[in-house]
């Protein structure tokens, strides 16, 4: 029995990055009651916001599906949150706690799990829970995933050319006005965030996905990433300038590479993923997503303070204040 037929038989799949029949991307089955396309490989996982980070990490994480739970490492990004987590199809109880955040540290590693997060389907957890993660140094975070199957014209940016990033000198742009964006100064973060581009570029050049900047006065304003897979587009990495905030950058580049996303790979709905009380997700409303799914969770209180993984200001829409 080959390695993994016999991890099946164990009720076990593993969905290895380095493995060409472990494609995140391909063998879906029909469309679920909502239109979105469930990932077959991925077994009870109904989230649009967990299935649709896979797009983004590719070929570079490995995923272990259980009937329990669904653990993502990717270990040459250990400071990616949405590359090392667990997911459980249920909230936890008081007791499940230690067992967790133990199996978050023995599926992505002791380095990753400093950054990683514990997240579940089913809604939030109870009060007791949450104290119990706060007392081992856990803090709730949630992510809303919104859907569009097309987009509203709204205005944008006058003014303000954008472009697909494409050579190594637009690659580099990009990179410097990441840096600036997050106010990076440590070189721990700036190697992350070089280490996480590359990814990115990975994936763009295998015809994946895409990255779009904004430009003012010729430098880098604003920047908006798109990855592809099942039927999916999801965008990520949407930042625009201080400077350039409530003046339309955003809804520019969302509508740049939501169109572009349309016109390539079978896209049959535009997904987006955000913090839910942020500014970005009026911006997304007003273009045409609605929230689809919430997926709650903690991820641990040091990972908050780099500026690298941090929640961080985002893009506002046309006439909001700072």
């Amino acid at each position: 029995m080959n390695r993994r037929n016999h991890l099946r038989s164990l009720d076990v799949t593993r969905i290895s990055g380095a493995d060409p029949n472990g494609d995140h991307k391909g063998n879906v089955e029909g469309e679920g009651s909502d239109g979105v396309l469930p990932h077959r490989r991925l077994g009870w996982l109904k989230s649009l916001t967990l299935s649709s980070d896979l797009l983004i990490l590719g070929n570079a994480a490995d995923v272990t599906v259980t009937e329990e739970w669904i653990s993502i490492c990717t270990r040459s990004l250990p400071q990616l949150r949405i590359g090392n987590a667990i997911v459980s199809p249920k909230p936890p109880t008081l007791e499940d706690v230690p067992a967790w955040i133990r199996n978050l540290e023995q599926e992505v590693g002791q380095s990753a799990a400093r950054y990683g997060r514990i997240v579940w389907e089913g809604g939030p957890a109870e009060e007791d829970v949450y104290r119990a993660f706060k007392d081992a140094s856990f803090e709730p975070y949630d992510s809303l995933s919104m859907k569009a199957d097309s987009l509203k014209v709204r205005p944008g940016a006058t003014g303000v050319p954008m472009q697909a990033v494409q050579s190594d000198a637009e690659w580099r742009e990009l990179l410097d006005f990441q840096i600036r964006a997050n106010q990076v100064t440590r070189s721990s973060d700036r190697d992350f965030l070089a280490a996480r581009l590359d990814l990115y570029r990975t994936e763009s050049k295998a015809g994946n996905g895409a990255w779009f900047t904004a430009h003012a006065d010729g430098c880098v304003v604003g920047c908006c990433g798109i990855a592809l897979g099942n039927g999916l587009a999801r965008l990520q990495g949407l930042e625009v300038a201080t400077s350039h905030r409530g003046n339309g950058v955003g809804i520019s580049l969302v509508s740049v590479a939501s169109e572009w996303a349309l016109r390539h790979g079978g896209t049959r709905h535009l997904v987006s993923v955000v913090d839910p009380d942020y500014h970005a997700r009026r911006l997304f409303e007003s273009v045409g997503f609605r929230p689809h799914d919430l997926v709650c969770g903690v991820v641990p209180v040091d990972s908050l303070t780099s500026p690298a993984v941090s929640r961080r200001p985002e893009p506002q829409l046309p006439g909001e204040e700072e």
